[in-house]
């Protein structure tokens, strides 16, 4: 998979093929992991970007659906869960930060 940021994200698979992630919120939540890559990403850092200081009260539920969602796009093991958070395990090398 290669990845790019900076203008629209876009995520493409090993074949060449475009994977398509819709929805705003399921886009934010892979951009604030892909902006992390490697690193850990509290679960409550994830619900304060998509929803601000005023997460409903399904928050942490509909944000499993997201990460199960990522999963299912991106490969089980992309998205992987520790006892402090989200990671996304992927080669740093194939996000691109900047598209010219």
């Amino acid at each position: 998979m290669h990845y790019s940021l900076l203008g629209p994200l876009h995520v493409v698979g090993d074949d060449g093929a475009p994977v398509v992630v819709s929805g705003r919120q399921l886009r934010l939540v892979l951009t604030v992991l892909l902006v992390s890559v490697g690193r850990r990403v509290t679960a409550e850092s994830l619900m304060d970007a998509v929803w601000g200081d005023e997460p409903p009260a399904t928050a942490t539920g509909t944000l499993q659906s997201y990460i199960s969602r990522l999963r299912a796009h991106l490969g089980a093991g992309a998205v992987v869960w520790d006892d402090a958070g989200y990671r996304l395990d992927i080669d740093p090398d194939d996000v691109v930060h900047v598209r010219f």
